[in-house]
């Protein structure tokens, strides 16, 4: 129950002022359970329980033979016990006795442990507080002289040097002990006037009870929080415990006697202050934090302990509302004493109730524990203890010397767990498990619900998913097969069907197996295969063959859907392929409907892809127009399986175009470019022309389609169907005969002439009358049936025949237009003179003026264009002389590292007799004897010492001796050297030998090449004084002697 803003404010309160929370503004209403158990008693037996209980067993039932419980706690790694006779028990969530000491030599009234499970704190009558640790024998004992009521650890005692804890008693005190450099010391937190009741630490607040109420400490800031006065109307605080319980950090619940508070601790608002420019608080002293209470109720019952489960209150209680009536706010000395000693000795048993954030009851369970008759609401207590998975992540208390393997060191707790305290018995409660929850609805009947929440748990989801561990596969099978087994039952199959898929394990074992096999079986006498045969196992587990086939032979029958989905996903090694097949060409021959064919085919196509059956396996598929099923062909070399199914392949491409469709055309190119005729016409070594065609006579526009591409490859291979061809073309396309015509020499020319004139296809006829040598009768056709000017000119060009051209200037001499077309179209063919001679003198010609210009204009034309060729001839002969006479004075560069393709000698090596070197246009060089006939040599050093005898007797001995003395000697001798090798060759004109043997080979192979005809005809020319095609040497350009 929230408050209002106004009394959200009342409730808040600073450390310095000692207000009080009081309820009466409050609306406190009041939790009643008696009217309504008769009422809603059938209800509660169908509504399942939200907790379990379990007596705590092991060796603590020993413990409460000699002693009494009076206080426990419990941490997240054990419980800790505090007796009537002093003694301190740490025990596991089992009840086993862990470790044990004597704390106090009277009763031990509460006990605190740390967040590390290190440190155990106690408090009792005898007002000591003693401080233990389990690991370790640090002991702190502190006296305070009277009874001790509550105590409480620093949360972080282990970790902090300080080891600080709070207690309070009888005497009114909340005091804090802590260590400090100077020593150990105590501080009074809180005085009260009655005693302090209970205490409990949550991380840096405490919070304790005392007559005045609640109070709030915060250790940070070291100032109280707030204060939350005892409700208006309550018991007095003596003579009930209060018990507080801390959700988190912010949350705190409060039962006092028969009210529950639930309060909340809030951040202050911050405010800024304009003029001074900071923000704070409107009282620095102020906490940052302030308490609210949020939900306030009155019960009728007294409150011994209380948590939060979920959403809801659990209330552990005392009493009933006839209890609750009888107690006054103050005390009970109204009520006679014989009445409380039979209240005391007829106490009614505690109950454990659910109430939700509405108020109400959610659920109460009834404890009878032992000796209830006498106890009272202080003898209760409830402890809590929190979920915790990880089994390593804490220390757990072990005994000193040893530690068996039985005891509870190591365990954890999964759920929340609470623990119900009284004097002889430890109960723990712990919400309902997945066990627990399908066991209550197996019970009832329930097994879908039960099914789905295990796989919710399974698979981590879900309230129960905590507990997944508790359910095993083995358990989880059976109710699923429980389940399935009554869903079949009642006739519902489709159902029961998913059940099984779910359920049935999916392992190849034996058992495994036997299971899927039983429950198709059973399908099977139901009539109702169909349902589970999606959900039957085919890859992690193989069933035997005898089910598989079994199913299919009935899904054959009744649903063809299901049995082509089942037969193209299952492997081929679970049923026989070959008899399935034989079922399905059976059952193809009964269908009746398009739609049933149409899918049977595809089974039988892809079993005989199976079965490796390609020529079968490819007409179906053919059949089917699957898409790719060419491409196949080609990829895997299936030309065999296909020769015998041209015509199936044709229609393929008549599907992929579109031509099955009312309306459509498509171009003949499209049609050669389809991917069936491709593949007929690329591999006709595979499949023959002659095959194809025998198959497609019935279907003569697909052997059109097929000849014409086959044409396009290789005119020679239709050579055969050459005269079937011209009729196709005829028929379907004679835009194209006459280009058949033209590139084919394979067809019959009477044949085919028979075919055109049935046709009436002159153009034709004209191209084969003409091939047939009849040029005349092809000439009139033009002429009386096209009546094409042009044409007869065109078709008496082609045939160059002067016999032509006469019958058709004859023909044309008295026909204007005929005239007009030869003197324009006739060009060198015909004489114009001659048409011109042949016109009638009265003949009316309409144009002959524009027609005579053009031929004149033609002719001057003519005679210009044989000029300026003329011009253009000179020009370049010009240019090339011009060129040649250049490069004839161009020196020639010579290394002397070069060699003499003679002597093979460099050319600075001169032999002897030789003086010069011969360098010849063509870029090779040679020495002058080398290449100079001996006769010439010899007449050229008889030259050479002729005139050396006529000079003087000087000039003889310093030419012999190669000295010369001046420069004028020098230049007259290289001057002399050079008219002497230039009037050489000028008479003996030496040429390159290495070119003249290239010649030679050359003339050679050109001889080889002619015919005898040829070779007579170029003897006779040569031998006519004509010009000779291949000269034996040509004319070389002059050479230049260049001296070294």
């Amino acid at each position: 129950m929230s408050l209002s803003d106004a009394d959200a404010e009342e409730s808040v309160f600073s450390g310095q002022n000692d207000q009080l929370v009081s309820g009466k503004d409050l609306e406190q209403p009041t939790l009643t359970n008696s009217g309504d158990e008769d009422e809603f008693s059938d209800e509660e037996d169908d509504e399942e329980p939200a907790l379990r209980y379990k007596r705590l067993g092991g060796n603590v039932h020993a413990l409460f033979e000699k002693d009494t419980a009076s206080t426990l706690t419990a941490s997240e790694r054990f419980l800790v016990l505090g007796t009537h006779w002093g003694n301190v028990i740490i025990i596991d969530f089992e009840g086993n006795e862990v470790k044990k000491w004597r704390a106090h030599s009277t009763t031990v009234n509460s006990v605190s442990v740390d967040i590390d499970n290190e440190y155990v704190a106690s408090a009792g009558d005898d007002g000591r507080v003693v401080v233990h640790g389990l690991y370790t024998d640090d002991v702190t004992i502190v006296n305070y002289s009277r009874p001790v009521k509550a105590v409480a650890l620093d949360p972080y005692y282990s970790r902090k040097a300080s080891r600080r804890f709070v207690s309070g008693g009888t005497a009114g005190q909340l005091i804090m002990y802590e260590k400090k450099w100077f020593g150990k010391s105590d501080s009074i937190l809180f005085t009260s006037a009655g005693p302090i009741q209970t205490i409990r630490w949550q991380e840096n607040l405490i919070v304790w009870a005392c007559d005045e109420g609640v109070q709030i400490y915060n250790t940070d800031q070291g100032t109280r929080i707030s204060q939350i006065a005892r409700p208006e109307g309550s018991p007095r605080p003596d003579l009930y415990t209060c018990r507080l319980h801390w959700k988190d950090s912010h949350t705190l619940l409060i039962g006092w006697a028969n009210f529950v508070q639930v309060v909340v601790l809030k951040e202050r608002a911050q405010q800024q202050s304009p003029a001074l420019g900071f923000t704070g608080t409107d009282n620095d002293s102020r906490p940052l934090l302030y308490a609210e209470v949020s939900v306030m109720y009155r019960t009728d019952f007294i409150v011994c302990g209380l948590a939060l489960y979920r959403d809801n209150f659990l209330v552990f209680t005392y009493g009933d509302h006839q209890m609750i009536e009888g107690i006054t706010a103050e005390d009970d000395t109204q009520i006679p004493r014989e009445e409380q000693q039979h209240r005391m000795r007829n106490a009614p048993p505690p109950e454990l109730r659910m109430i939700d954030r509405n108020i109400e009851e959610v659920s109460s369970d009834v404890l009878p524990l032992e000796g209830f008759q006498l106890l009272q609401p202080n003898d209760y207590g409830l402890a809590y203890c929190a979920a915790h998975s990880s089994s390593a992540s804490a220390k757990s208390p072990r005994p000193e010397n040893e530690f068996d393997d039985n005891s509870a060191g190591a365990q954890t707790n999964e759920a929340d767990t609470w623990f119900i305290l009284s004097p002889k018995q430890l109960v723990s409660v712990r919400p309902r498990g997945l066990a627990d929850h399908v066991q209550w609805l197996t019970e009832r009947g329930n097994y879908q619900q039960a099914l789905a929440d295990i796989e919710e748990a399974y698979r981590g989801d879900g309230q129960w998913a905590m507990y997944r561990n508790q359910i095993k596969a083995a358990e989880y099978q059976s109710i699923g097969q429980a389940y399935a087994q009554i869903l079949m039952d009642g006739g519902n199959t489709a159902e029961a069907a998913k059940v099984c898929t779910r359920v049935l394990p999916r392992t190849n074992t034996p058992e495994a197996i036997e299971a899927w096999e039983s429950w198709i079986f059973a399908f099977a006498e139901t009539s109702s295969l169909h349902e589970i045969s999606p959900y039957i196992p085919t890859a992690t587990m193989q069933l035997s063959s005898t089910v598989y086939e079994m199913v299919l032979a009935f899904l054959l029958t009744s649903d063809i859907s299901e049995f082509k989905c089942l037969v193209f996903s299952w492997p081929a090694s679970l049923f026989n392929a070959y008899s399935v097949v034989l079922a399905v060409e059976d059952q193809y021959e009964k269908a009746a409907s398009a739609e049933d064919k149409q899918s049977l085919k595809e089974i039988m196509a892809f079993l005989y892809d199976r079965l490796n059956q390609p020529s079968k396996s490819l007409r179906c598929h053919l059949e089917l127009f699957t898409d790719g099923i060419l491409s196949r062909v080609r990829r895997e070399n299936l030309f065999d399986a296909i020769r015998d199914k041209a015509e199936l392949v044709l229609c393929y491409d008549d599907h992929s175009l579109g031509l099955d469709r009312d309306g459509a055309e498509v171009l003949l190119q499209e049609r050669c470019e389809s991917d069936g005729v491709q593949l007929l016409t690329d591999n006709t070594d595979a499949i023959p022309c002659a095959s194809v065609v025998k198959q497609l006579v019935d279907t003569p526009e697909h052997l059109y389609v097929y000849l014409h591409t086959l044409l396009t490859k290789d005119a020679h291979l239709g050579a055969p169907f050459a005269d079937l061809q011209v009729e196709l073309y005829a028929e379907y396309n004679p835009e194209k005969l006459l280009n058949f015509l033209r590139i084919s020499t394979y067809y019959s020319f009477d044949k085919a002439l028979e075919i055109c004139e049935e046709r009436n296809l002159v153009l034709e006829m004209v191209f084969i009358l003409g091939r047939m040598g009849d040029n005349h009768r092809a000439l009139m056709l033009i002429i009386d049936q096209l009546r094409d000017v042009p044409r007869a000119i065109e078709f008496a060009k082609e045939q160059n025949d002067p016999e032509l051209w006469n019958d058709l200037v004859m023909y044309s001499r008295d026909k204007p237009e005929f005239i007009i077309g030869l003197l324009e179209l006739g060009g060198t063919h015909t004489n114009p003179t001659k048409v011109i001679q042949n016109i009638p003198p009265d003949l009316q010609i309409p144009g002959i003026r524009r027609a005579l210009t053009n031929v004149l204009h033609d002719y001057h034309l003519q005679v210009e264009l044989c000029t300026d060729c003329k011009h253009v001839l000179e020009g370049d002969c010009e240019l090339l002389s011009d060129g040649l006479r250049r490069l004839q004075h161009q020196g020639m560069e010579v290394e002397c590292d070069q060699m003499c393709l003679v002597c093979q000698l460099p050319l600075e090596n001169m032999p002897a007799g030789s003086s010069n070197v011969l360098a010849f246009w063509c870029g090779h060089i040679f020495h002058d004897k080398c290449i100079l006939h001996p006769d010439v040599q010899l007449k050229t050093q008889m030259d050479s010492l002729t005139s050396s005898t006529n000079s003087s007797s000087v000039d003889v001995v310093k030419r012999s001796q190669h000295i010369i003395h001046s420069p004028a000697d020098q230049r007259r001798l290289l001057m002399q050297a050079k008219l002497d090798r230039t009037m050489m060759i000028r008479q003996y004109s030496p040429a390159c030998p290495v070119c003249v043997e290239y010649d030679q080979k050359k003339m050679q192979q050109a001889r080889t090449g002619w015919s005898p005809s040829e070779r007579k005809d170029r003897e006779l020319t040569g031998s006519s004084g004509g010009a000779v095609d291949i000269p034996e040497q040509a004319d070389l350009p002059p050479m230049q002697t260049l001296e070294i």
